[in-house]
């Protein structure tokens, strides 16, 4: 299929530092917030989203289960306090995750060191509260626990303590919200974030923030593709979702990324689909080796580490690629699951180059084609005819030359070749290490001069495996 003529051929978009300042901005509002996998405040997180874009929300009852994932009740903390000698010591409604997600009720005495055992806290993070999300994803497993700042816990000594705690469960729903850009064909990339950790500005409403603005800026584009965003709790939001999409529905599903993590200070980091070298690779690896400062590529689950698992799972197998800033797999970064993950540790510079990487990819995804000449022979390409040669280094001639014209050279010394229905122009870019934007308005001006044609390059998808019954 040709890729029909729209009016971002002539030039692709232009980001700047305004756009990280906006979505740092965006992720204030959301930090707000103090949500979960099933918690009040969800309802208002959804709705502020849906001031941005007209999402559509699905629901799934507390309770519900699948391939052993269970959407857990709305839980909630009515009383947290631990005292010693009648003094309050610690106020487990100080912050948010001052108590560990889905703790149970306890009241009791206990020496310090059997509290201890139901403390969390970091040394090297002295101010922080710790989040402790384990038991919301394993109900069956919930103990008690509080999360205490270690300037705070530091004062604690030997001793009795009494502990106050009382927390409910009933039933709840779970949210999911999607929000699709119709596009010309049904063959969808699906790019994801999540919604469960409360106030947390880093991981991942910044990646929530990304996202949206993507899609705002999608909405004003025809596209080849239709792309789909999905924001719920993180692993389990998406295991429910997936569960209910018909096969049909699945096999549109031709790739997709997760985005988290992305105003911190470390590159850019893409962690491959699970099969690697698919084309949702190819796209996201091109964007940002030539869009980003700094960056790292490595295997399937080096990263971050988060949904791409369920959208690969058996019987979906939708190649996901995963972008953050993840330092390390255990440590992505300082303020990481803690109460200092907030708006003030992001960077607007950082969020604009992160945002540009699925601009990018999206305009790689959309412009990508196949080449076919409409000539024999060699075109004189610096004829005035033409005018289509870029300079090249000559020994005997000065000429004011950009610093990467001896790799164009070599690829005009090939360029015509390529024309020869086999080579897309991403093919072309990885080739010779050009930036595809860059490469893609140059051919324009071949095609201008009626020496090429383009013919649309779809993604394409492995077939999606199917069970084996027992016999």
């Amino acid at each position: 299929m040709t890729y029909p003529e729209t009016s971002s051929d002539s030039g692709l978009t232009r980001i700047t530092v305004d756009e990280g300042s906006d979505i740092l901005s965006l992720t204030g509002d959301f930090c707000a917030f103090a949500t979960g996998v099933v918690a009040p405040d969800n309802e208002r997180l959804f709705e502020g989203i849906g001031r941005e874009l007209p999402i559509r929300l699905y629901r799934y009852p507390s309770g519900s289960t699948f391939n052993g994932w269970v959407v857990p009740e709305l839980w909630q903390v009515k009383e947290a306090a631990i005292t010693r000698e009648g003094k309050k010591v610690f106020d487990g409604g100080a912050h948010t995750l001052a108590v560990a997600a889905y703790s149970k009720s306890f009241h009791g005495e206990l020496e310090w060191e059997e509290l201890h055992r139901h403390v969390v806290t970091n040394p090297d993070l002295p101010q922080a509260y710790m989040y402790h999300c384990m038991w919301q994803y394993r109900p069956w497993d919930a103990d008690w626990a509080f999360c205490i700042p270690y300037e705070i816990y530091k004062t604690f000594g030997a001793g009795r303590y009494r502990v106050d705690l009382e927390t409910t469960y009933e039933p709840g729903e779970m949210l999911v919200g999607q929000y699709e850009h119709p596009g010309e064909t049904g063959a969808t990339i699906v790019f994801n974030a999540h919604t469960c950790h409360p106030h947390m500005a880093n991981d991942d409403f910044a990646g929530v923030a990304v996202l949206i603005r993507l899609f705002q800026w999608l909405r004003r584009q025809k596209t080849y593709y239709t792309y789909r965003l999905l924001l719920g709790p993180e692993h389990v939001g998406t295991v429910f979702y997936l569960r209910d999409r018909n096969r049909e529905e699945l096999e549109r599903l031709v790739g997709g990324a997760f985005a988290e993590m992305p105003g911190t200070s470390g590159p850019v980091k893409l962690a491959s689909s699970f099969l690697g070298a698919q084309d949702i690779d190819r796209v996201f690896r091109h964007a940002i080796r030539h869009h980003c400062k700094a960056y790292e590529f490595v295997p399937w689950r080096r990263g971050a580490g988060n949904d791409e698992t369920v959208w690969e799972a058996p019987g979906y197998e939708v190649p996901f690629v995963e972008v953050s800033r993840s330092r390390d797999l255990f440590s992505p970064y300082r303020e990481y699951h803690s109460s200092l993950d907030t708006p003030e540790i992001l960077s607007a510079d950082q969020l604009a180059e992160f945002y540009s990487v699925f601009v990018r990819a999206v305009e790689i995804l959309e412009h990508n084609a196949t080449l076919y000449r409409t000539f024999d022979g060699l075109i004189c390409l610096a004829n005035p005819e033409y005018d289509l040669y870029q300079e090249r280094p000559d020994p005997a001639v000065d000429k004011p030359l950009e610093p990467d014209s001896e790799k164009w050279g070599t690829l005009l010394d090939s360029l015509l070749r390529y024309f020869d229905g086999s080579w897309t122009i991403l093919d072309i870019a990885e080739k010779h290490d050009v930036p595809f934007d860059h490469l893609y308005r140059y051919l324009l001006k071949f095609r201008d001069k009626g020496l090429v044609q383009f013919q649309f390059a779809p993604v394409t998808r492995p077939p999606i495996s199917r069970v084996r019954h027992r016999s």
